[in-house]
């Protein structure tokens, strides 16, 4: 199936194969798809100027959905969530300084 993210407002996007990226606050991110999710702390960045914005996404330090240490997620899926992650900041026009 191809995947069609949309833009739903200005702090979600979603695609028609189930996940959702939202930003909740200027300071964390929830990713969503099947019913689970996995949340990001993030941080926003100004330039001197006060105008540009930049985002530095942090990694959770146990990928786990929902908080349960018994359903990590694999490397592989973290690569993916890591994609639609910078897919739908990229949508919504909001440039990523870095992901650590």
């Amino acid at each position: 199936m191809k995947d069609s993210p949309k833009i739903i407002d200005d702090q979600t996007v979603e695609s028609d194969s189930g996940w959702r990226v939202e930003i909740l606050s200027s300071d964390s991110l929830m990713y969503s798809e099947e019913g689970k999710n996995i949340l990001f702390e993030i941080e926003e960045h100004r330039d001197s100027g006060g105008v540009d914005v930049e985002w530095t996404i942090y990694e959770p330090l146990v990928w786990s959905w929902d908080r349960q240490k018994d359903q990590i997620i694999p490397q592989k899926k973290n690569s993916e969530i890591l994609n639609r992650i910078e897919l739908a900041f990229w949508m919504l026009d909001l440039k990523i300084k870095e992901i650590i």
